[in-house]
């Protein structure tokens, strides 16, 4: 989603350290009331006043989506790529986009070219001939071209798109570099997103509407509205000169109580193993398959629960470029079903400081100003999420300014959406991320604070009296239940509730198991509809029956303990594509079902009262359950 960059005034401040008076530099950022143990040096460094004064390490991103979009101009025989990277050599690999197909892909040339110095040649008069013009662009004058750029080692780093027109010399046209996605479905339309490379003015056709945009620019969400529900409509992008044309269906009635299933998977981030499985920041392999399986599938939606890039980015423009490229592996389906995305902790940038001398450990801080730089802030700068959650911590018991903004926004990282009689309540469970916030101040992975809960409280009410409604999931990156390499951290940190938010160097009252507790009564104890918890951190497919008999604590501890009044369901599914995490004891792992590694695709199915649980192995199409009744 598109924000509004707002200037952030840089105060000109004073900080007693060690009995000297370090000015913060007038070209830096305000360093966040809310942070504490955070200081300019003399040199105008940020550096940790609780760990050393160890110092920011200012990394910056090798790689950003302003460069890898390689500014394309016409040349006499083809089209001119400059990354603007001096002295980087690799190869791009090009060849036509089949845009007549439903879910258009590129088909690439039997041989790549080299790139010097940033920049090559993607050839077309000489390339384009006999055999290898399989669309006729030669004969039509006019295509559009892919191309994927890899490093020196092979590495894929990103996969572009440029339009042009010509039989030699040839002209760049206004191209969508990416989309048109579906996004925040609804019974009458949907938000349709896109990119182009230059601004334009685009429109969109649908049967005898037309929507508008009022002025041109390179990000663009147009708000289709007026539609019947349930109903199957193409639709047509104008810009320039060009047209594509996609199909999708709105969304039934709320309460219709139709028949439909819904997708999920999560963890997507790259992995080894060469290829398509480290493209750019994420498994471009595993989650297409996933998400074409679930189109094949009929999935009326796609629900990614976070960590979907390796992330963790120290600027918006590396996130981004990670970004573009999970929404490119499933481009082909998002022009055709929509896909929400969760906030994980690979989400989040990172201010990386030196490593600890004795621990060899670095630690990190969320990057600021909060308003334009976060993880938060990036994430609603990529995606259209519905925009119906809190606005941020601000207005809680801690926050330092009750005038100001502090914190970071919770802005299409907290929301919900129905669809047909289903809700979806979607938490950021990695929000304000710190490793350390007794030294730094921040949260704790897994850790949800009060303004978020309150927002739950609500939200959860609303959807239980509403009569449309019957079946209610909370989908959370962090699990409430972990089962493997986040026992150490998620709702649990195995099992001890000191673990908690510090805001300004104080800590929150309620630590990690209370806050769970409290979450399990909301959803729980106080929801008939609430049927499971949907996450994704853990990288397995796993399915966990909650019984009020399930142990939920270590026996040794001594805080006050919930009493669950009835069954309900965790459903893990961080198979999108990482490295796998095995099960580690906990008090309830001796009661996992269908424990399964990546790739792996979930499915749920709804029919009014029934709901069904099924998954299947993505490269094999095996079966891991199906028909797993839940209500």
């Amino acid at each position: 989603m598109k924000i509004t960059e707002k200037s952030t005034a840089l105060l000109f401040s004073f900080t007693i350290l060690s009995g000297t008076i370090y000015s913060q530099s007038n070209d830096r950022p305000e360093i966040p009331a809310v942070l504490d143990g955070v200081s300019y040096n003399a040199a105008g460094k940020l550096v940790l006043t609780k760990a050393g004064n160890v110092e920011d390490l200012e990394k910056k991103d090798v790689y950003t989506l302003s460069k890898m979009t390689g500014n394309p101009q016409g040349a006499a025989s083809g089209i001119q790529l400059d990354l603007d990277l001096p002295g980087f050599t690799g190869t791009v690999a090009y060849g036509p986009l089949n845009e007549t197909a439903a879910f258009p892909t590129v088909a690439f040339l039997p041989k790549d070219v080299k790139m010097k110095d940033g920049r090559a040649l993607l050839e077309i008069k000489s390339v384009f001939v006999k055999s290898n013009d399989f669309f006729k662009l030669a004969e039509k004058g006019k295509g559009i071209i892919g191309y994927r750029i890899m490093d020196n080692a092979g590495r894929i780093i990103y996969e572009g798109r440029v339009a042009f027109e010509g039989t030699g010399p040839y002209k760049v046209v206004p191209t969508i570099i990416e989309g048109p996605l579906i996004n925040d479905l609804q019974p009458a339309g949907c938000v349709i997103s896109y990119e182009t490379q230059t601004p334009v003015q685009t429109t969109i056709t649908i049967g005898d509407k037309v929507f508008t945009e009022e002025t041109a620019g390179k990000h663009h969400e147009l708000v289709i509205k007026g539609l019947q529900p349930g109903t199957d409509y193409s639709y047509t992008v104008a810009y320039g000169d060009r047209k594509e044309t996609r199909h999708f269906q709105t969304a039934p009635k709320e309460g219709s109580r139709r028949p439909f299933t819904f997708a999920f998977a999560s963890a997507n981030r790259a992995t080894t193993g060469g290829g398509e499985r480290d493209f750019g920041g994420t498994n471009f392999q595993s989650t297409r398959a996933i998400m074409a399986a679930a189109v094949l599938n009929n999935a009326v939606f796609m629900q990614a629960q976070g960590d979907i890039t390796t992330g963790a980015n120290p600027t918006v423009d590396g996130h981004l470029m990670e970004y573009a490229n999970f929404k490119r592996s499933l481009e082909p389906f998002w022009s055709k079903i929509p896909v929400y995305v969760g906030f994980g902790d690979h989400e989040t940038s990172r201010e990386v400081f030196a490593p600890d001398p004795t621990t060899k450990k670095s630690k990190t801080i969320e990057v600021f100003p909060y308003a334009t730089s976060c993880g938060e802030a990036s994430f609603a700068r990529a995606f259209v999420n519905p925009q119906n959650g809190p606005v941020s911590e601000d207005g809680g018991s801690y926050d330092p300014n009750p005038n100001q903004i502090d914190f970071p926004t919770y802005k299409e990282n907290v929301y919900y959406y129905t669809y047909d009689n289903v809700a979806m309540i979607v938490l950021n469970t990695e929000y304000w991320e710190s490793k350390d916030p007794l030294t730094t101040s921040g949260c704790p992975e897994g850790y949800i604070m009060d303004q978020q809960v309150k927002w739950l409280r609500e939200t959860m009410s609303r959807m239980e009296s509403s009569p449309a409604i019957d079946h209610i999931f909370v989908v959370t990156h962090g699990a409430v239940f972990p089962n493997g390499d986040h026992l150490a951290d998620a709702m649990w940190w195995d099992g001890d509730n000191n673990s908690r938010a510090v805001v300004a160097g104080i800590p929150l009252k309620k630590g990690t198991i209370e806050r769970r507790d409290e979450i399990l009564d909301i959803c729980v104890n106080n929801s008939k509809k609430f049927l499971a918890f949907i996450s994704g951190d853990e990288h397995n497919f796993s399915f966990l029956e909650m019984t009020p008999q399930t142990p939920i604590y270590l026996e040794k501890y001594t805080g006050k303990k919930i009493q669950l009044s009835r069954s309900f369901y965790c459903i893990n599914n961080g198979a999108g594509g990482s490295a796998p995490y095995a099960m580690l004891p906990s008090p309830w792992s001796g009661t996992y079902r269908y424990f399964t590694e990546p790739p792996a695709l979930a499915m749920i199915s709804v029919n009014g009262q029934q709901v069904t649980l099924k998954a299947m192995r993505t490269e094999t199409f095996e079966k891991i359950c199906e028909d797993v009744k839940l209500r």
